[in-house]
């Protein structure tokens, strides 16, 4: 079947004119008309890529090339305000000071280390050759990096310190008398030392404290190793103590240290939770 060029109603096959008009038209069918529709449709579709195409080139060719001085976010440079905090960026732009050298007085350009008049060296945070925005930004991811990555001597807390310490101490002391009690020689006081120190170091915030925690048990449970088995067996049998076994001052501080150190990096969590359901028994 066929259609007329002229009015459009259909013609049956082997017609040279329309019925209906009379005219000798071109006739398409709906083949070509089809193709027609398929190639109109195939040109709307390459509009619109193109038009989106260069919708992508105009989105790109904005950059983050300001921060807003109040949140510190990092925006389009045809913001005027700041998307974040609602801060107007036109303002303070405005109110930024232009930079003048101390001694003359001739202003400034950015990024200027020297004066151009008189070669005094710019005193101001731009000397650093970045700009002002992103000296600031600089400044704040140092402030940001120290504060995650504190110096040994801000870890150090004394509270952190103290109470785990005589916890631990007091509990090797109990479990040290028992172990002698029990025969065990001098070996009480590693177990003792490995039991306390183990639980009371591991929920310490940090290792630093953790490890020095362990060397304080260490070091006094070393120095009362003797009274203790004194405590248990009399001052007589202290003296025979010392003379076949010998002090353990040096062993017993660097066993706390390394126990203290391990269960704090590797038994934290664990031990915590156990602390955490015997306060709430209590």
């Amino acid at each position: 079947m066929v259609k007329c060029d002229n009015c459009g109603i259909t013609i049956p096959e082997g017609m040279e004119s329309c019925p209906n008009c009379g005219k000798l038209a071109t006739i398409k069918t709906g083949e070509d008309q089809e193709f027609k529709s398929d190639k109109n449709q195939k040109a709307e579709s390459d509009e619109s890529q193109e038009f989106k195409t260069e919708e992508e080139q105009n989105s790109s060719e904005q950059t983050l090339t300001r921060i807003c001085k109040n949140c510190g976010a990092r925006i389009y440079s045809d913001n005027i305000i700041c998307p974040l905090c609602g801060n107007r960026l036109d303002e303070e732009y405005e109110e930024e000071e232009e930079l003048k050298c101390e001694k003359c007085g001739t202003p400034i350009p950015e990024n200027t280390l020297f004066c151009p008049t008189c070669g005094t060296k710019v005193n101001n945070q731009n000397s650093t050759g970045y700009s002002r925005e992103y000296s600031t930004h600089i400044n704040d991811n140092i402030k940001t990096r120290e504060e995650s990555n504190p110096s040994i001597g801000k870890k150090i807390n004394l509270v952190s310190i103290i109470i785990p310490a005589v916890i631990a101490l007091i509990m090797s002391i109990v479990l040290s008398i028992i172990g002698v009690w029990l025969e065990l020689s001098w070996y009480a006081y590693i177990i003792a030392i490995i039991l306390s120190v183990g639980f009371c170091a591991a929920p310490i915030d940090n290792e630093i404290n953790a490890t020095i925690s362990g060397f304080i048990v260490g070091l006094f449970l070393g120095i009362l190793e003797s009274p203790l088995f004194g405590v248990v067996y009399g001052s007589f049998a202290v003296e025979l103590y010392e003379y076949y076994v010998g002090t353990h001052l040096i062993t017993l501080i660097i066993l706390g240290v390394v126990v203290a150190f391990l269960s704090n990096m590797f038994l934290k969590k664990p031990v915590t939770n156990i602390v955490t359901k015997i306060k709430k028994m209590m």
